[in-house]
């Protein structure tokens, strides 16, 4: 009788011990990503100030209509089985956007609305990677890099 009322103490112990370091670390992460928006929010105003900058003022034919237009990506690997686009306008999902192999060239075209987009490349469903064609990226929440598109 008392080894089984022994066990249920340790079981307690061990359950109360991961609830609490559950709680901590939940909300240790909680902290991490609110740090990690206030610091991209900051990044985004300078790069914001920075554009308005160098950037000549628009004149009124290059005046954003808000209509979606179509951007084509590109990547070429001879290993790759299958890859597919992944970014904010699809919600990150890897099963929405496939691309298709068109002269030894992955491709896929896709409407999408001015401004900038985020996203990473999926080779063979599991390696999400930059586009290794463009130049300019913006740190993700993962701690790496996603590609940036600017549509205008």
């Amino acid at each position: 009788m008392f080894r089984f009322l022994r066990f249920l103490w340790k079981i307690f112990v061990l359950a109360s011990a991961f609830g609490i370091g559950y709680i901590i670390g939940r909300e240790h992460s909680f902290e991490e990503d609110e740090e990690w928006e206030n610091e991209e929010a900051e990044n985004d105003k300078k790069d914001e100030k920075n554009k308005e900058a160098t950037s000549p003022t628009p004149s009124a034919a290059s005046v954003v209509t808000g209509a979606e237009k179509p951007f084509t990506f590109e990547y070429t690997d001879p290993k790759a089985t299958h890859v597919a686009v992944v970014g904010d306008f699809n919600d990150w999902n890897k099963d929405k956007s496939s691309m298709t192999l068109e002269n030894g060239v992955w491709k896929l075209t896709v409407n999408l609305k001015p401004g900038r987009h985020e996203y990473k490349l999926v080779i063979n469903h599991t390696d999400w990677i930059t586009d290794p064609k463009c130049s300019e990226t913006v740190a993700d929440k993962v701690g790496g890099r996603s590609s940036l598109v600017e549509i205008h």
